[in-house]
């Protein structure tokens, strides 16, 4: 299944211009002594990975279409532990097509990735470390949508998104997703006053257990008061089956407010009354000549599991990105884009900030989030903060099938992560990195598992193509489902490109 939809993703490309588009070729060896090969807290099973990691990337822009690929597959080879070698893929793709000029466009994207199948259970500090509780998962998502303008004074949006979550576990169910989303937005002889009219339709089904639907429509009307400031209400209803075998209506109401005092500041806040309780979407972010802070927080339903949709760069590479774009207002997307990856590449910075790992679900539930970063740019040195808090709490009963939330009501992940990157030369750079991540269970099972992690990593070039870097770390867990161990290991890869 994985590979027919990145063919999709290159068929997409087709109509674009090639001379605008790179295709490479890569090849890497990496190598992992660890002192504790299946993360056990006692008979611990010291051992030497060896990684062999052929890939391809294309990158580029036409015309009228995009795409953003990289694929590779991963042979595990155990020293020890022959009994243990395995195969890993990885991809993460995202393609956009241009179908009818200014009107018809269709979104693609795919991700393969290791998942954790329970938030309580060991996690590992790689790939390479044998974890029973971590699936391969694939990811899709399609979604065709067209868009235009009504008469002089509306613009209108249809779109039609069907994703899905397939991981390779029986213990976690495959999960389908549709969605229909519409939308008409216009003005009024009062040019302070607009307005919206939205639909949605959600449909989710479950390899186990029933149906899902989730139905919203309502119409929204905003009053800017001046550039800086512009309130909305927002009128609407709900149906859904969401939490009961009968479909429940209810309303769906509140208010938004968007606040912009400058190019460099900018709140964006939205509230509505639903049939769980107050659903709401927060984004603040404030820019400064050299560093970046973002914060946001969001209570709303959620049916795929988290993790599995991240297609994008990550939040240090957003963070890092618009640093850079405002101190070069005249600089090409693709060279900004350039610029970053050297900076991040540079000072051994990750493009994803991520903290926490997440875990697959069998079923919808209400997630509750917040999330801080923090990116700071100087001459030689780089520093990014990331701390992420997530509520989710099971929505309806499911029968067959065991989950997280058969433990517990309420399941919460807490996590950070502070990264310091020093470009020591030209071609070589350090970073060291600390995080943690915490899981507690609510309720009659109550668990509260925790994972710390230090990482040190020096990488180096060796050519223009070809790349190298070693590095140390040392995780201690504690508490969850037999996730007590302690794990030290060195690490080393050299990789090229053709």
């Amino acid at each position: 299944m994985p590979v027919p939809l990145a063919c999709i993703l290159v068929v997409l490309a087709l109509p674009a211009h090639a001379e605008n588009w790179t295709i490479t070729p890569s090849i890497a060896i990496g190598g992992t002594l660890t002192n504790n090969l299946y993360l056990t807290p006692t008979n611990r099973t010291s051992d030497l990975v060896t990684s062999i990691t052929p890939g391809i990337s294309i990158d580029g822009r036409g015309a009228r279409a995009n795409l953003r690929l990289s694929y590779g597959i991963t042979q595990n080879i155990y020293a020890r532990e022959s009994s243990e070698n395995n195969r890993q893929q990885s991809l993460v793709a995202a393609g956009t097509l241009e179908a009818v000029e200014d009107w018809l466009f269709v979104d693609a994207s795919s991700t393969i990735s290791q998942q954790y199948i329970s938030a309580f259970g060991p996690v590992a500090p790689s790939d390479v470390n044998i974890n029973r509780n971590r699936t391969e998962t694939f990811y899709y998502s399609l979604s065709p949508y067209i868009r235009g303008r009504l008469f002089s004074s509306a613009d209108y949006l249809l779109r039609y998104t069907v994703s899905g979550t397939n991981p390779d576990s029986s213990a976690v169910s495959n999960t389908t997703t549709s969605q229909w989303l519409g939308r008409i937005n216009g003005n009024t002889r009062w040019s302070a006053l607009s307005w919206s009219i939205d639909y949605s339709s959600n449909s989710a089904n479950y390899d186990v257990g029933r149906d899902r639907e989730d139905t919203r429509y309502g119409l929204t009307l905003a009053y800017r008061f001046n550039p800086e400031l512009q309130v909305s209400a927002i009128f609407g209803r709900e149906r859904t089956n969401l939490v009961s075998l009968q479909e429940e209506t209810n309303n769906d109401s509140g208010f938004g407010l968007l606040w912009t005092p400058s190019p460099r500041t900018k709140l964006d806040a939205r509230m509505t009354r639903r049939f769980f309780g107050n659903g709401y979407n927060v984004a603040f972010s404030h820019r400064m000549p050299l560093s970046a802070f973002n914060y946001s927080a969001s209570r709303d339903v959620s049916y795929q599991p988290a993790g599995v949709t991240n297609t994008g760069q990550g939040s240090n590479y957003d963070a890092f990105y618009a640093i850079v774009a405002a101190n070069n207002p005249g600089l090409a997307p693709e060279a900004i884009r350039t610029q970053v990856s050297q900076i991040l590449q540079g000072r051994g910075v990750p493009v994803d900030g991520s903290v926490v790992n997440g875990y697959l679900t069998n079923r919808p539930s209400l997630q509750t989030t917040q999330q801080v970063s923090y990116a700071l740019l100087g001459v030689r040195n780089t520093l990014t903060f990331n701390a992420t808090e997530s509520q989710q709490q099971p929505l309806g009963v499911i029968s067959g099938l065991t989950d997280d939330y058969s433990l517990a009501n309420e399941v919460t992940q807490r996590g950070y992560g502070v990264i310091w990157g020093h470009q020591l030369t030209g071609l070589s750079s350090l970073s060291l990195s600390l995080n943690q991540q915490r899981s507690l269970a609510k309720g009659t099972g109550a668990v509260d598992s925790k994972t710390t992690g230090a990482y040190l990593l020096y990488t180096t070039s060796l050519g223009p193509r070809t790349s190298a870097n070693v590095g140390a770390r040392h995780v201690i867990s504690d508490g969850g489902v037999n996730a007590d161990y302690t794990e030290s290991a060195l690490t080393a890869s050299l990789s090229h490109n053709f």
